[in-house]
């Protein structure tokens, strides 16, 4: 068959349009797998950076709660050693004054020989009891309604007037026993340092409780 010129020139022309088809849709396809790809690409990365994001903000959470804990921790202990240092101070001056009190600690020595006598069935056994120079004169001055010295020497209890500090000192066989400002107020201050931590402790648990 015979192709004119003008037939071979429809055939060339159609194809290459169709190779210009085949070559564009080649491109296309293979832009659009490499943008897929880039996009999975960039879903993973950015899933990664957000499990990262997780990861670091717990572990920023748990150290904040950490650090916070402890800060209460010490918090609640300079709280504690105040109140402890405010409770001697009172305790210091309550007891040191009723030390002073001539009345009060001449009932307080008749009770503990009164005691001790009683509880010495040998009866042979003897009481020594130091107090200061003052104290003693105050005593045995025949004053202080709550100390009897006849009474008290007839209990084989001897007075001395050789402490150097408020409150009194026995010696018996068994050893030496101290009520002094210092013995008194570490002995409250023990007992009222249990009860605060103890409150202490209540209030925390409340707290966290209602958290």
């Amino acid at each position: 068959m015979v192709q004119t010129i003008e037939t071979f020139i429809s055939k060339l022309q159609a194809d290459g349009v169709e190779a210009g088809r085949e070559a564009a849709k080649e491109i296309t396809d293979k832009a659009e797998q490499q943008a897929q790809e880039r996009l999975a690409a960039a879903e993973e990365q950015a899933k990664q950076i957000v499990e990262q994001a997780k990861q670091e903000g717990e572990r920023i959470r748990i150290r904040v709660e950490d650090e916070l804990r402890l800060a209460a921790r010490d918090i609640v202990g300079r709280v504690q050693d105040t109140l402890n240092r405010a409770l001697e101070a009172v305790l210091a001056d309550a007891v040191g004054e009723k030390l002073q009190d001539a009345e009060f600690l001449g009932g307080l020595i008749r009770e503990v020989v009164t005691r001790y006598v009683e509880a010495d069935v040998s009866g042979g056994s003897t009481i020594e009891v130091k107090v200061s120079d003052e104290m003693q004169q105050r005593l045995l001055s025949g004053a202080v309604t709550a100390f009897r010295p006849g009474e008290f020497e007839q209990a084989r209890a001897t007075l001395l007037g050789k402490l150097a500090k408020a409150g009194f000192e026995y010696k018996v066989a068994g050893g030496t026993v101290e009520v002094t400002e210092e013995s008194v107020v570490q002995t409250l201050s023990g007992l009222l340092s249990a009860e605060l931590r103890r409150r202490i402790a209540e209030a925390r648990a409340r707290r966290a409780a209602e958290a």
